[in-house]
């Protein structure tokens, strides 16, 4: 009788387990199947910074998102180590065929001073968003707040992204500013004519003497940069200060690639069309905007000092071309992530501090202050005479 039970409840398993397996087996391919897809994007993002916008603009949009992409391929590498699945290979070698990649965007530092030594010089950069002026409850309060915070961080050289004045209070708002950095002199760059009294545009202060100053602006593009030459320990420095063209995303098409929940597909189709081309129009004028820089960059003598909103992150075209010119302070001294930009979209580092090859980083900070859709970045560095 129990030889008998033993025989029946093994032929009762038999298919349970025989299901069980076919079930893990389908579930495993499935798993793989999503694996490779993102994997596949994973390449995709990485061949971004490698493949120019004129060549496709398409793929920028992986570069884009590249961090999240990057997350969920160590997800899967984590979960096949796990289960002790030879697939775990197939995930670390995708993301190590990225490894420079991983270095633009994720960063480990052990020496990075946040304090600067009186011979230092601390370079400080913020895309302020207009202070918010189209909120008129709390324009002047954030503005107040943010030149405070600037004016408490001491800089030497501040460079600011879409400053907003209004048109009859141009020179005063600088002015005191100004005076409250104990700037030697500022630069102000409108982006557009004076319309309704509004005034929004790209301005540099420094505490150094400025001998030179000009604007970057070709046909078909606004003033997207300003520079401004200025003598540092004897030595002449160009300090330019760029935003690069906007996708120009409205906050609908933003919760839109957030959450892209539409009942009829062909509305979520049109309306995918339409983001794409938004961008795809941006990267275009960003590519003319590089090269315009670029050649400004390489018919400079002096040392030179970058700062502004790229409107794109470290896996970019855009970014990787400026890189082989110029040194990254995040790279040299940032900690995590230290993405820069406060809106919805996550993990994104679209502000920078470049400098020459001849000027040493010593420190690195992103400041967690929400006053802005940018987090704003400084960096404390020193020219190194011993490269000269």
């Amino acid at each position: 009788m129990v030889v008998y039970l033993k025989l029946k409840r093994k032929c009762f398993l038999k298919p349970v387990i025989r299901i069980k397996n076919i079930y893990s087996y389908i579930s495993k391919n499935i798993l793989f199947t999503i694996n490779i897809f993102v994997g596949v994007a994973l390449v995709l993002s990485n061949l971004a910074g490698h493949i120019s916008i004129s060549q496709s603009s398409l793929i920028q949009i992986f570069g884009l998102i590249y961090p999240i992409i990057l997350i969920i391929n160590i997800v899967f590498l984590i979960f096949w180590i796990i289960t002790k699945s030879k697939l775990a290979f197939f995930s670390l070698l995708i993301i190590l065929l990225g490894f420079g990649n991983i270095i633009n965007n994720f960063q480990i530092t052990f020496f990075n001073k946040t304090n600067k030594q009186s011979h230092q010089i601390k370079v400080l950069s913020y895309n302020v968003q207009n202070f918010k002026y189209k909120s008129s409850s709390s324009y002047s309060e954030t503005k107040s707040e943010i030149v405070n915070f600037i004016i408490n961080q001491k800089p030497n050289i501040v460079c600011l992204q879409e400053y907003h004045s209004m048109a009859n209070l141009f020179y005063q708002p600088l002015k005191d500013i100004r005076d409250s950095l104990n700037a030697t002199t500022y630069y102000y760059e409108s982006y557009f004519s004076r319309k309704n009294n509004q005034l929004s545009g790209l301005v540099i202060f420094s505490t150094y003497k400025v001998i030179n100053k000009g604007r970057l602006k070709f046909d078909g593009s606004r003033t997207f940069g300003i520079f401004t030459d200025v003598i540092i320990n004897s030595d002449t420095v160009r300090i330019f200060n760029i935003h690069f063209a906007s996708t120009r995303l409205e906050p609908a098409d933003i919760d839109f690639v957030v959450n892209p929940e539409m009942e009829d597909s062909k509305a979520l189709k049109n309306r995918s069309i339409q983001i794409y081309y938004k961008l795809s129009q941006a990267y275009q004028l960003r590519e003319k905007q590089l090269n315009y820089l670029i050649h400004k960059i390489e018919s400079t003598t002096y040392e030179i000092i970058l700062c502004g909103d790229f409107n794109d992150t470290p896996s970019s075209w855009v970014y990787n071309q400026l890189a082989n010119e110029l040194n990254d302070t995040f790279v040299k001294k940032g900690v995590g992530i230290s993405s820069t930009y406060a809106g919805p979209l996550p993990l994104l580092r679209i502000d920078y501090i470049l400098t020459g090859k001849k000027i040493e980083t010593y420190g690195f900070t992103r400041y967690d202050i929400k006053k802005s859709d940018h987090y704003p970045i400084s960096a404390i560095i020193e020219q190194n005479y011993s490269n000269k």
